[in-house]
């Protein structure tokens, strides 16, 4: 309906995020730098986390893409246990 409305070619709002829709916001900016730097140093497992509807899947995806073709890559984006039924987790220090 918003699409008609407002004379989109594709709808921008899907389940699965367009990163050619991406819309290089300051956090999430910093979360791509912050998770690119923390590779580079050697970090072996990050977590990305926050509320519903916040932009975590599209941060990833972007990372994906950004990725340097040397680094190995797991995603999960609907794990099965939450992160305290882990065996390991990540946390700023």
């Amino acid at each position: 309906m918003y699409q008609t409305h407002f004379n989109l070619v594709s709808a921008p709002f899907g389940l699965t995020p367009n990163t050619h829709l991406f819309h290089a916001l300051p956090p999430h900016l910093e979360a791509i730098e912050t998770t690119l730097s923390a590779l580079q140093m050697g970090e072996g497992i990050i977590q990305i986390a926050g509320e519903v509807g916040t932009g975590k899947t599209l941060v990833c995806r972007m990372l994906i893409n950004r990725l340097p073709a040397h680094m190995d890559l797991a995603y999960l984006p609907t794990p099965a246990h939450p992160v305290r039924h882990c065996d390991w987790r990540w946390r700023a220090s």
